[in-house]
């Protein structure tokens, strides 16, 4: 699951819309933090505020189904602490760095390393460059494609050669660590939106035509002057549109059937 940087907000953008999209269990997650931590609830009281929103959100929801998972997240959500990240500022210094690879897989990579062990530098003193996050997840977000699977391996060991990043000593463990993190440099930019950070290393230096989601607000490449939407709200959108238009369709001839003016 892609980062979050601002928790509460998120959470607050959850009530709001009643939206618990394709992973219901995180957005639950989130929202029995945001219960725990903010609104001081106790176990029990949050596991009741997560199955009112369950059943606001889901027509078919079933409680006793969902029982023991909300029992579970309700009694963990205490344990981790929400983040409230406005931005990871990115620094000059930190770019020149990454140019320094000359090769634009290897810089996105990197860029994305970058973003992910500022983040985890600054929510915990102690992280000291480490990046945290999954391999898969690297190149998800780097939106940096290999033919064999292999190759994710090899171009991280090109990277480490440069002595950009270091592998972790022990072999059960494949975290990386980045070694040119700049703390107490002056940010040229600043990263709010961890879903596309490839895309956003491109948009930076105008390599692309990108353009903002109008609903989602995630970076996307723009076919068309006038696109508004990412692929993904277009479709949603879309899918709405015909189930509203069919929904009247079906209305109106209900009305013509029975004789309803």
């Amino acid at each position: 699951m892609t980062m979050i940087l601002n928790e509460v907000k998120e959470a607050k953008k959850l009530l709001e819309t009643g939206d618990i999209g394709s992973k219901p269990t995180a957005a639950l997650f989130l929202l029995a933090k945001y219960y725990r931590q903010k609104e001081n609830l106790n176990k029990k009281e949050t596991a009741e505020k997560l199955n009112d929103f369950m059943a606001f959100s889901d027509k078919h929801y079933n409680p006793a189904l969902w029982e023991d998972a909300i029992e579970d997240i309700a009694r963990k959500a205490g344990k981790y602490p929400l983040r409230e990240i406005d931005a990871v500022g990115i620094t000059e210094k930190e770019l020149e760095q990454i140019k320094t690879l000359n090769h634009i897989k290897y810089e996105k990579l990197a860029f994305v390393m970058l973003c992910h062990a500022k983040l985890h530098n600054m929510l915990s003193a102690d992280n000291n460059g480490w990046v945290n996050t999954s391999i898969p997840e690297i190149y998800r977000t780097a939106r940096v494609a290999v033919k064999y699977r292999k190759d994710k391996f090899l171009y991280l060991n090109d990277i480490e050669a440069t002595g950009l990043i270091s592998f972790s000593t022990r072999n059960d463990n494949l975290n990386l660590r980045v070694n040119f993190i700049d703390m107490n440099g002056l940010p040229v930019f600043e990263i709010n939106d961890f879903r596309e950070l490839g895309y956003e290393y491109l948009n930076y230096y105008k390599k692309g035509t990108f353009a903002r989601c109008s609903e989602c607000q995630k970076l996307y490449i723009r076919k068309t002057n006038n696109q508004k939407y990412c692929e993904l709200c277009a479709k949603a959108m879309k899918m709405a549109a015909d189930r509203a238009r069919m929904a009247a369709k079906r209305k109106k001839s209900n009305s013509e059937n029975d004789g309803t003016p």
